[in-house]
């Protein structure tokens, strides 16, 4: 009888030793790729964004999303750009420094607001520095693009809600 509960004892502790080889928590972050971005469009995604819960800001100002929604979206360029407002700007930083490792990855990057149109609708993509400049150097500005974007929530404007959503990267749509 004593054989039969060390075995037991035995293969209980190597299942538990075997199943905390791989950890249910937080992970290493890496880069996301394009599989990691969900086909939508721009108006769910600022439907989302507008709708998410407030965190933390009292005036009701702005709403702070930790759900990125690695998103993939077709949408062609407006030909108008315009320096990201001071209220889109804040949002970045708080989301940054609640959720993002290196939060001055998103802080001191994204500065440009680009307008692209989806479905005749006109939206305002926040941009990096360098993702911008390839942009401008590919043979885009006409053409539908997909855009990989990722959304942090919304700022209020007046009495409506505009959505944050950043451009991580484009490719020209096929």
């Amino acid at each position: 009888m004593p054989l039969k509960i060390f075995a037991a004892v035995l293969l209980i502790c190597l299942s538990l030793t075997a199943s905390a080889q791989e950890p249910t928590g937080a992970h290493p972050k890496r880069p996301r790729v394009a599989e990691d971005y969900k086909a939508g469009t721009l108006k769910e995604l600022a439907a989302k964004a507008a709708s998410a819960e407030s965190i933390g800001n009292k005036q009701e100002t702005m709403v702070i999303d930790p759900d990125l929604t690695p998103t993939r979206a077709r949408a062609t360029y407006a030909e108008l750009t315009a320096r990201i407002p001071d209220a889109k700007a804040e949002l970045i930083r708080q989301w940054a420094n609640r959720y993002a490792g290196a939060p001055e990855t998103y802080t001191k990057h994204y500065e440009v607001d680009v307008a692209f149109t989806e479905d005749g609708n006109d939206y305002w993509l926040t941009f990096s520095k360098k993702t911008l400049d390839s942009f401008w150097k590919a043979d885009v500005l006409k053409k539908p693009v997909d855009l990989f974007l990722i959304k942090m929530g919304a700022v209020k404007q007046g009495d409506k809600w505009t959505p944050v959503l950043l451009v991580e990267s484009f490719q020209e749509a096929k």
